[in-house]
């Protein structure tokens, strides 16, 4: 008898249990978007930094837009990944910039200067992992993604007000400007050798 109302007692505690990790595991499936604010207390300052930074750099093609803020990707060529959980041709969703202020130099970054992918054009993104989901996000918000093809400078970027061109605009148009000489033989996607 006590034996079974001991089951009685602890049976409801387990079951509880069982139902909060479901719903946790559920929760990790969705996106809950951090203001930029949140997620980058300041920005690479160089190329170098950006490489260090990043535990994931790939050439990915953009496929769809999943909503407002997450696109999804087919990887192409993997050029890092630490995390090793990656292989060519997997689809994964990114998370592009979503909005507030970011820091360079000390100095606010507004933006509305992120251009976001476009489908069927190629790029190179530096990511990681997402803490909230199963998914990707940009470990440098508009300095983590380069198109692939060469671009004039002007249209890298959305358009701005202002009329004098920013540290961090020289910035992105360098190490832009490096990604295209480096993969300059194979800039117009041949991919058959990744990795």
């Amino acid at each position: 008898m006590k034996k079974w109302l001991a089951i009685g007692i602890v049976l409801p505690f387990i079951l509880s249990g069982c139902s909060d990790e479901k719903t946790e595991s559920s929760k990790s499936n969705h996106l809950e978007a951090l203001p930029a604010s949140q997620k980058y207390g300041k920005l690479a300052t160089s190329q170098t930094a950006l490489e260090k930074d990043s535990p994931i750099i790939v050439t990915v093609i953009k496929q769809n837009q999943e909503n407002e803020t997450m696109s999804a990707v087919s990887i192409q060529k993997i050029h890092k990944d630490t995390t090793q959980k990656l292989n060519i041709n997997d689809q994964i969703a990114v998370l592009e910039s979503d909005g507030t202020d970011v820091q360079l130099n000390g100095k606010p970054i507004p933006q509305d200067y992120y251009k976001k992918m476009e489908a069927g054009k190629s790029y190179c993104l530096y990511i990681r992992p997402s803490t909230s989901g199963n998914n990707y996000v940009l470990t440098n918000d508009f300095l983590s993604k380069y198109p692939t093809a060469k671009v004039a400078h002007e249209e890298l970027l959305n358009n701005h007000d202002s009329s004098e061109i920013s540290t961090y605009e020289t910035l992105y148009y360098t190490i832009y400007d490096n990604l295209l000489e480096k993969n300059k033989p194979i800039q117009d996607a041949n991919f058959d050798n990744p990795k």
